[in-house]
């Protein structure tokens, strides 16, 4: 779940950042600013996960507090659309650490290198199916509604539950593949 939340918000986020303001009234060189704003984190918060979980095997704060600056910035894109930079911040920061944490978890929680293949094979097939289909049914909701309220708040919703998986994959306990 965690795995297929992540990459959703990260890509929804990234390809609807430039039509939101546009849809709001701001110029399109506003709108370019705004996704290169957002980019600008990528390197910081990519960076961020290993220096905060080092040592540790338990990541569950790490994963649900960068899920929540996920749905942070979503929620201030709804709310205080004139603050896009804190946005883009909040959805920079946590939605790379949110992308570095699900690889992570996926080796971290096998019992063996040996039984890293079966659930990241499982957790990068279907939850990158669910990533793809993000952009895809959000832009059908905008394009219903004619706006990116309700995409958004949809956004914020699914923030929050990608907080809560994260928190239980970031629980330090091993999954075991049973032996064919």
């Amino acid at each position: 779940m965690f795995t297929g939340l992540s990459p959703l918000a990260f890509y929804t986020a990234a390809a609807s950042l430039p039509s939101t303001p546009i849809h709001r009234g701001s110029t399109s060189t506003t709108a370019g600013w705004v996704l290169f704003s957002h980019q600008l984190d990528s390197p910081t918060a990519s960076s961020l996960p290993p220096l905060l979980t080092r040592g540790r095997h338990d990541q569950q704060w790490t994963a649900a507090v960068a899920s929540v600056a996920v749905a942070g910035g979503i929620a201030v894109l709804v709310s205080a659309p004139t603050l896009s930079v804190l946005a883009c911040t909040l959805l920079g920061l946590g939605g790379d650490a949110c992308l570095v944490l699900a690889l992570t978890f996926q080796s971290e929680r096998a019992g063996s290198s040996g039984e890293a293949a079966a659930p990241a094979g499982m957790a990068q097939s279907v939850g990158y199916f669910v990533a793809a289909a993000g952009p895809l049914l959000l832009g059908i909701l905008h394009d219903s509604t004619g706006s990116w309220t309700l995409p958004l708040v949809v956004l914020v919703a699914l923030g929050a539950a990608m907080a809560a998986a994260g928190y239980g994959a970031g629980r330090n306990r091993l999954v075991r593949c049973s032996a064919r």
